[in-house]
């Protein structure tokens, strides 16, 4: 059971580093990115459970629907997909080495990956043998479709401030953060439902956003798009980008004229 945990997500991470036969990103970089969706899913489990005891609590016990779906798309894809948009955004937007627009897949797999990896391997521990393969294996392919369209609209928006285009950015910065959001909440209520016809609505559900989340990943890497970065870049006004790079050699600097 524990090799479900890790095997198909791995897999995964390396088939996409793979396709990208462009230029391949650095290992050290994808680390990172694993870690930092890790560190997202641990710091989710502590932002739902306060999420859902606070619900509990308001929760008059009229509508289980409404219960439902507010823990879908609130306590569940809000969390989790804010949580992996904002790490990809801090470690990547502003390094050099996304030049490509089909490293912002490569890079949304890699935080999902993580995410997912630390996900299973909490199930294991809490639930052992008890633990149904399907519950590990499902949320693979759910990743696959919302890691595609996170980004495919992630690449579409760098490539907007190379061209000056401050409001495709935004929009595509946008899309890039709801739709995963929004295919995450409905995943997420029609399995909490429980009924037979939400399981219909889901299997229809995941056939569709399969499809489409294949056609833009191919139409991504078939139409891979070199970034071209200014100084400008850099420095763009935008308080919730960062040049993670930079700060590193900053801080190594600092270091070593304290030790001078």
């Amino acid at each position: 059971m524990l090799a479900l945990a890790f095997i198909p997500g791995l897999v995964l991470l390396f088939t996409v580093w793979k396709l990208d036969t462009v230029e391949k990103e650095s290992p050290i970089l994808l680390l990172k990115l694993f870690g930092a969706g890790a560190a997202v899913m641990l710091i989710d489990i502590l932002l739902r459970t306060l999420g859902l005891k606070l619900l509990e609590s308001a929760y008059g016990g009229t509508s289980i629907l409404l219960y439902t779906f507010i823990d879908a798309f609130i306590f569940t894809a809000l969390i989790e997909e804010g949580g992996r948009f904002i790490v990809l955004k801090l470690l990547t937007w502003k390094n050099k080495e996304f030049n490509y627009t089909f490293d912002a897949i490569v890079y949304s797999v890699a935080v999902s990956v993580g995410f997912l990896i630390t996900e299973n391997i909490v199930y294991v521990i809490k639930y052992g043998s008890a633990l149904k393969p399907a519950a590990l294996l499902l949320p693979v392919f759910a990743q696959i479709i919302i890691s595609v369209f996170m980004g495919y609209y992630y690449g579409l928006a760098k490539v907007s401030v190379s061209k000056n285009d401050a409001k495709n950015k935004k929009m595509s910065l946008c899309i890039a953060v709801l739709i995963p959001i929004a295919i995450h909440g409905f995943y997420e209520m029609c399995i909490k439902a429980g009924t037979i016809a939400f399981y219909v609505i889901l299997a229809v559900y995941m056939i569709a956003m399969t499809a489409l989340s294949v056609a833009l990943f191919i139409k991504m890497r078939k139409e891979d798009t070199e970034i071209e970065w200014h100084e400008t870049d850099i420095q763009d006004g935008d308080g919730f980008e960062i040049n993670v790079t930079d700060l590193l050699h900053n801080k190594k600097s600092g270091g070593k004229e304290a030790d001078q």
